[in-house]
């Protein structure tokens, strides 16, 4: 840490109650937002309250030290990034302060999500739809006048606004709504810079009042200047005032009134004869006037009935002619998306495959609401019978929440999914957000395809096109300083044809970096009306510099997210995973920093870290921003060992659920599986992590004395000698161990290694440790299933465990080891094609995507080829017709749990297929996230209140159902569901042997739970 961050650590501790953050590696993850650049901060301040963020504004103004707001970080251009201190809201200011019939009052840092989820309880909702709202806070909202798709019937977030509370630059907490006007303004100052007025000479002709205002917004701590909040409230309105009066021309000839519109300050409208509506004007201004703490809203209620339609058309064009009659209709909305959008769709649900045809070029989502369903339904059936008059026709139509929210993933989905596109040219954000008068959304479309065939440049189109809203991703390489000029004349072409049919570049997502440097040319004289707004509110320049107002005319090309210096260099990092060149390097940077990641929705299980600690660091997004400055030279690469990287690391498991969820497929768990390597290398593995990675060590003793064994995981005593000792929680529910191991107790000829390799083809079980050691039936389960299906089953005598604790431990080279006896014990079936089956997902995924990155030998891939999950094998067969299904009745009610490495193996569910052949029996598949044992994690002292905290409604589930028993195929989230309930929980394939009749004793494993401490 430099001088200036201890300096701003030590200045602000004992004043500042939140948190002070300077070191590398928070600096790092706050470098960069969802756009193409990175700025470095001084540091990142977490304020817990208001008087916090009074007390950082006094500062920074007497230090002279930029402030930038900052929500979910989630800006595609570059609105929340500067050089000074980040100013967090989304940590500590995150209440719902009031609620009132039509009004609720909000923090900056509340998700639109979670104050729909209470508003909805009251009937009610906050009208404008960003396109993330699992994300999106308040304070953005207000940031940036968010919209989305519904804004032609609602309006954006300005036409909801009742008041801001603001803290100004100089520390001083005012709130703005819908101010009056002093009866009579003095015209002295008319005519005058308003900068100058409020700098100059407190003993010339200025009166004593502005000098007061000018001095407390400086920060000045002249107990005579201080004002009390009317005082200065009504002075900074009497100065707008002056000012919007005297550009008024202005204002009306250069800002278009047209929907959309977010670029610069929005002046249109703002000023009567008798009031200024200086809360309509603060929304948008991107937190350069003033940080906002909170807010008061206008709600709304919910409509009472809802209908979406999918419209599909042979051509853009046609689709565009729609829109404008569509647009008559006054939908909620009418969305277009592009030929590509659709394609990625297609690819990514095969819901849309099936309703979707490759030939389909363009596609409108249509929206009505009105006082019923049947209201509605006649609205959607006349926008079909619009539609069909332009070439359109229905593709898919919905008329209840979940239906309708499963075509509004189209967009919502589809769009973030253009990060998957692989390879060098990708779509950039640069210029996606322009808007245009609706009446010339064709002409501008034409205008557009001509310019980005000048500058030879394909891309992807989605409109909120009833609006005149466009957002265009042109696909480019990741810019360097030298694609400047070519980045900077695309720009120009493409905003100069906004201006031609009267559009502004900027109708949603702000100005920010990205487009503040062509303010000027989209509003001529009146730049000079936004400078003088700035300069009253914030005359040193401190709040969010160089966004909206800025004398740089090549921010858009400034600033670029650095990448490796030249291809193919060594990593400036030791890596203990086996890479190819640069590789590590571009899945790091593939995380453009969209933040869906900091969702906390139910409907997603990424992160499970983030949704029980909603901090930046806790997000997979700051662990690849991280990764990438390691391996840009930005963070010394000896803080890759060091004790906070591990603090990080250990904030994932290897759940893989932000690979699989994540818009572009970053594989973050492995980046941070090299973090923990790193530290493993440098400082060892703990005591408990070292004994619980190797617990198949002690497997064999533990069968050999389980009557003593299991009696003392039973003990209170005992098991508070083993958490002292080994660290395992006193209360975490454990697996008694089996008098016997699976693999010594089987026929001597399953183990056998076969040679025949004709029709009659074999299958490899892998074992693994849970089923070897502490449920051998589970492993009699399944091979009675294989063999009452005919399927030869061999089992390797050597086999071991799979290893994923070692490795999700960062024990790569004790992991290696084990690897290296499985492969060869594996390798030469694998050779032949026999499939490897395993009945614990953690094993299956571990050999089948751990494996390839762990070990650098010839027949890995081979192997990994060849797994495939129990269920999932099954579930093959009988699609093919190949298992038999004389399943015996089982009157029971089960609920079903997804393994998080169930889900991570991308085959979904496959077991409920195999369930559902079996009569009577009633199965409830439930998504309650992830359970939060992960293995080894769940089991330990210092992570089990955490685990309990992941999986909290998991357990609170299976606490309160009325189900006979729980179902999963994962052996941790069998321990979790069983730690709060009596009710029992089996793999899936115990059940099935059941209903075949082979196993009759499994009808025992049925009964509740009676033993506190261990598991059945």
């Amino acid at each position: 840490m430099d001088d200036q961050r201890q300096r701003i650590v030590e200045d602000l501790s004992g004043v500042f109650a939140g948190e002070i953050v300077c070191d590398a590696l928070t600096v790092a993850m706050f470098a960069s937002d969802a756009s193409w650049y990175q700025i470095e901060p001084l540091g990142v301040a977490f304020p817990s309250c208001r008087d916090d963020v009074i007390t950082l504004a006094k500062y920074a103004a007497e230090k002279k030290i930029p402030l930038i707001p900052r929500g979910a970080g989630s800006s595609v251009t570059g609105g929340a990034l500067g050089r000074g201190l980040i100013v967090d809201c989304s940590r500590h200011l995150t209440k719902i302060e009031q609620i009132g019939p039509d009004t609720v009052r909000v923090e900056a840092g509340v998700v639109l999500d979670d104050l729909n989820r209470v508003l909805r309880e009251q009937g009610r909702y906050f009208p404008p739809d960003p396109s993330n709202p699992a994300v999106t806070t308040i304070g953005s909202m207000l940031a940036t006048d968010a919209a989305g798709s519904r804004s032609m019937r609602v309006g954006s977030t300005r036409d909801h606004v009742r008041s801001i509370e603001v803290v100004l630059p100089g520390g001083q907490c005012v709130e703005f709504g819908n101010e009056p006007l002093e009866a009579e303004v003095s015209s002295r100052d008319v005519g005058k810079p308003v900068v100058e007025t409020l700098l100059s000479d407190p003993l010339g002709a200025v009166t004593d009042s502005v000098t007061a205002l000018a001095a407390s917004l400086l920060g000045s701590s002249d107990a005579g200047l201080k004002l009390t909040e009317a005082e200065i409230r009504q002075g900074l309105v009497s100065r707008l005032a002056r000012i919007l009066s005297e550009g008024e021309n202005l204002i009306r000839e250069k800002q278009p009134p047209i929907p959309r519109n977010c670029s610069g300050y929005f002046l249109r409208g703002v000023l009567s004869r008798t009031h200024l509506h200086a809360a309509r004007l603060l929304v948008g201004s991107e937190g350069t006037l003033g940080l906002f703490t909170a807010a008061t809203l206008h709600t709304a209620p919910l409509p009472t009935g809802r209908g979406v339609a999918l419209l599909l058309f042979t051509s853009l064009e046609a689709a565009v002619d729609a829109v404008h009659a569509l647009s008559d209709q006054l939908p909620s909305a009418c969305d277009l998306l592009d030929r590509r959008l659709l394609t990625l769709a297609r690819e990514a649900d095969a819901f849309f495959t099936h309703i979707i045809p490759p030939t389909a070029e363009a596609a409108l989502i249509v929206e009505q609401t009105g006082f019923s369903e049947t209201q509605a339904r006649d609205r959607i059936r006349f926008a079909v019978e619009t539609a069909k008059r332009f070439g359109g026709h229905l593709a898919a139509d919905a008329y209840d929440y979940d239906s309708a929210e499963l075509l509004w993933s189209l967009p919502r989905k589809v769009v973030p999914h253009l990060n998957r596109v692989k390879g060098a040219i990708r779509p950039q954000p640069f210029v996606e957000a322009f808007a245009v008068p609706p009446e010339k959304l064709r002409e501008f479309l034409g205008r557009m395809q001509r310019v980005l065939q000048k500058h030879e440049v394909i891309a992807s189109l989605y409109s909120h096109a009833a609006a005149g809203q466009i957002h265009l991703r042109p696909f480019l390489p990741n810019p360097t300083p030298a694609d400047g000029p070519r980045i900077e004349a695309l720009a120009r072409d493409l905003y100069q044809s906004v201006f031609e049919v009267g559009g502004t570049i900027s109708g949603e997502h702000g100005d920010g970096l990205s487009r503040t440097s062509f303010l000027r040319s989209q509003y001529g004289s009146l730049y000079r009306v936004f400078q003088q707004v700035k300069d009253v509110f914030d005359p040193l320049r401190l709040m969010n510099p160089n966004k909206i107002v800025s004398d740089d005319p090549h921010l858009t090309v400034k600033n670029l997210r650095p990448s490796a210096a030249v291809s193919g260099d060594p990593p400036l990092i030791e890596l203990h995973l086996k890479w190819k060149p640069d590789e590590l390097l571009t899945q790091a940077a593939n995380c453009n920093g969209c933040g869906m990641c900091r969702t906390q929705s139910l409907d997603l299980r990424m992160c499970p870290f983030f949704h029980v600690d909603p901090t930046e660091e806790a997000s997979p997004r700051a662990k690849a921003n991280i990764v990438r400055n390691f391996l840009t030279g930005h963070v010394s690469p000896q803080e890759f060992a060091s004790t906070e990287m591990k603090r990080i690391a250990d904030l994932c498991f290897n759940c893989k659920q932000c690979e699989l969820e994540c818009p572009a497929n970053v594989n973050v768990s492995q980046m941070m599986i090299e973090a923990k390597a790193a530290n493993v290398v440098e400082h060892g593995l703990d005591r408990s992590h070292w004994i619980l990675s190797r617990a198949y060590s002690f497997g064999a003793i533990g069968c050999l004395l389980s009557w003593f064994v299991n009696w003392g995981l039973n003990n209170p005593a005992l098991r508070w000698l083993l958490e002292r000792v080994v660290g395992i929680h006193r209360q975490r529910k454990l697996p008694t161990f089996a008098r016997k191991p699976l693999l010594d107790s089987v026929p001597r000829k399953l183990t056998e290694t076969p040679h025949d390799f004709g029709k009659d083809r074999p299958v490899v079980y892998f074992v693994d440790h849970f089923a070897n050691y502490h449920d051998p039936e589970l492993g009699q389960a399944f091979l009675a299933i294989l063999e009452h299906n005919g399927v030869r089953v061999h089992l390797p005598e050597d086999q071991t465990v799979s290893g994923m604790a070692m490795i999700s431990a960062g024990d790569l080279g004790a992991a290696r080891k084990v690897a290296e006896k499985n492969i060869r014990e594996l390798s030469e079936l694998a050779r032949e094609g026999v499939p490897i089956i395993c009945t614990e997902p953690a094993a299956a995924l571990c050999l089948k995507h751990e494996y390839p990155r762990l070990l650098d030998h010839p027949d890995v891939q081979v192997v990994a080829d060849q797994v495939v999950e129990a269920t999932d094998f099954l579930a093959g067969l009988l699609a093919k017709g190949q298992l038999k299904t004389d399943f015996g009745p089982l009157k029971l009610t089960a609920t079903y749990h997804t393994p998080c490495h169930q889900k991570a193996l991308h085959h979904g569910s496959p077991v409920l297929k195999l369930l559902e052949q079996i009569p009577e029996l009633e199965v409830f598949a439930i998504e309650k996230g992830c359970s939060g044992m992960a293995g080894a994690f769940g089991l330990t002292r210092e992570n089990f209140d955490t685990s309990l905290r992941i999986g909290h409604d998991l357990i609170e589930h299976m606490r309160t159902t009325d189900v006979n028993i729980g179902l999963t195929e994962c052996s941790s989230c069998k321990m979790q569901m069983e730690q709060g309930s009596t009710i029992p929980t089996l793999h899936p394939l115990k059940l099935l042997a059941l209903s075949y009749g082979l196993m009759p004793e499994i009808r025992q494993r049925l009964q509740r739970a009676t033993k506190k401490l261990v598991i059945t």
